[in-house]
């Protein structure tokens, strides 16, 4: 096993390679990674931090957003609007990863899926199996499947340009079938006229299948209004987070929008990390970004990785720090 993972990352394209310390601080972000969704100081008021860098909650940034964006050689910072953190304690890491922002030079748009070995995957493919011929964002993203059969799956895509992929969108789920992979994202939009099926940006949609794995309506308690149009509002899932097995119930995941609560149900924010259903709050945002001393103790949150297949991590993988 340890050799076939060796050899695939010897194929992993060397545009992502390390030589001048490209994600070198990225096992820092092994057990879990986050973005904010706002810039922020640190509080020594040496370094900014920005919405588009990866950051660990022992307070390291893991990446800077130049560096996941480093083979399309991007300076500007275009945000970070979803991650899956594939390999960080191995050289070259691999991380896949959305933008808040279209690449300046019109290469990838704010939701096609990338990846740090070159990867472009446009958001109207992802969404082939749902009929929509759009982009409809990338807020969510988590690959479903083996850590070897996800490089292998990226390793295949790295070369495919926008124009191949526009031509033939069939090779996505070949690609996926081949690797046994699948990939479950969240949108930035709703529609409501799909010739399959109404879709939600609060709903968490698998890539492969064309099907929702997760309803808007069941991501959150009863006792709170969300989903459409029963309940009343859709609060959307702006970070998501679940094992490679696809077990939903490690599913982990923030909203777009936060509930102030009543006598049935607990306020939330759109920073904190919640679980499915009626379990609520895991961790308050406050606890994530603690350790960075910023001058607010609310930044919201982008994306998120939680790496569920280390042992030492258990259903309780995520402490809320004290921030008294």
């Amino acid at each position: 096993m340890c050799g076939l993972l060796l050899c695939l990352l010897l194929l992993i394209p060397a545009a992502q390679a390390d030589e001048q310390g490209v994600l070198a601080n990225l096992p820092a972000c092994h057990d879990l990674g986050f973005s904010t969704e706002e810039d922020f100081v640190i509080e020594n008021g040496t370094q900014v931090v920005s919405d588009g860098d990866l950051l660990s909650r022992s307070g390291a940034v893991c990446a800077r957003n130049f560096e996941l964006l480093t083979p399309w050689q991007v300076k500007e910072d275009l945000g970070l609007d979803a991650v899956d953190i594939v390999i960080a304690d191995m050289k070259p890491g691999l991380v896949a990863f959305s933008t808040e922002l279209d690449d300046p030079r019109g290469r990838f748009g704010a939701g096609d899926l990338l990846a740090t070995n070159g990867t472009a995957i446009p958001n109207s493919v992802l969404l082939q199996k749902f009929k929509i011929g759009y982009d409809m964002g990338l807020d969510g993203l988590q690959f479903i499947g083996s850590v070897q059969g996800i490089i292998g799956f990226l390793t295949a895509t790295a070369n495919i340009s926008e124009a191949q992929w526009l031509a033939d969108p069939g090779m996505l789920f070949e690609g996926l079938d081949k690797f046994k992979v699948d990939i479950w994202i969240s949108t930035e939009s709703t529609q409501y006229t799909s010739d399959t099926m109404q879709i939600l940006d609060g709903d968490v949609l698998s890539v492969g299948t064309g099907a929702i794995v997760v309803q808007q309506a069941n991501l959150l308690p009863l006792n709170v209004p969300a989903g459409l149009p029963v309940r009343g509002v859709d609060f959307g899932a702006d970070a998501l987070t679940a094992n490679r097995n696809g077990d939903i119930h490690t599913l982990r995941f923030s909203t777009e929008i936060l509930y102030r609560g009543n006598t049935a149900a607990a306020p939330f924010t759109d920073g904190d990390v919640l679980k499915m259903g009626n379990n609520g709050i895991e961790t308050p945002n406050s606890s994530l970004i603690i350790l960075f001393g910023p001058k607010a103790r609310f930044l919201g949150l982008d994306a998120l990785h939680i790496n569920f297949a280390d042992p030492d991590l258990d259903h309780d993988y995520l402490p809320s720090i004290s921030t008294d």
